[in-house]
């Protein structure tokens, strides 16, 4: 699918209306550039906040892959409180 684009002021380029609906993208969208082997690669891009960052660790990604097993495996328990808990727990 060739889309042939001319370089605008500031070196612009204006995306196809495709693109852009098929890669869901809006305005104020991230999107990262490099050039590889002599062609310019545009990749959409979601900046994480500084403080939430962790979540999407390997780590912790990997933690709730494991959560959600035993979550559907059944492998939980319901409780009332914290007292209920320490109480199953100790059993």
């Amino acid at each position: 699918m060739l889309m042939l684009r001319k370089l605008g002021q500031n070196y612009q380029i204006a995306l196809p209306k495709e693109i852009v609906r098929d890669l869901h993208l809006n305005v104020n969208d991230y999107v990262d550039i490099r050039v590889q082997n002599n062609e310019i690669i545009l990749e959409p891009q979601v900046v994480i906040p500084k403080d939430q960052a962790y979540f999407y660790t390997p780590q912790w990604q990997d933690d709730e892959q494991k959560a959600d097993k035993d979550i559907a495996e059944g492998r939980m328990t319901k409780t009332k409180g914290v007292k209920d808990l320490f109480k199953k727990l100790d059993s």
